[in-house]
């Protein structure tokens, strides 16, 4: 029978993220990494430079209904900490320098000199 491949190392992560944005000022911290902002984005951050731990389970089974934890020392936990500190920063930065305004609309009427 087939079965289901989990990363357990993002529930830690997730949670981790959670339990730190608390700390951060309401805006624009949380709001910027609620979960539909740029919260994937810092996970995948995070993720990308650490170990991940993965198990599986059968398809009928529920990821919560696992028992099996991440188990890390208090330097990887530190580390981990410090890396959603950083992606934060960086993260944030980096979605800082894209501008995302829209350009003001031109009146049909307006002269083109007064453009410049």
């Amino acid at each position: 029978m087939q079965k289901i491949l989990v990363n357990l190392t993002l529930a830690l992560v997730t949670e981790e993220i959670e339990i730190i944005l608390e700390s951060y000022p309401k805006h624009p911290y949380q709001q910027a990494f609620s979960p539909s902002g740029l919260r994937q984005d810092l996970i995948a951050y995070v993720l990308s430079r650490i170990p991940n731990t993965y198990t599986t389970i059968e398809p009928y089974e529920s990821v919560s209904n696992q028992k099996v934890q991440v188990r890390c020392s208090s330097e990887q936990l530190l580390h981990i900490e410090n890396l959603i500190h950083t992606g934060i920063r960086d993260v944030l930065h980096n979605y800082d320098k894209v501008d995302y305004r829209v350009p003001q609309t031109v009146k049909s009427s307006s002269r083109v000199s007064s453009w410049f």
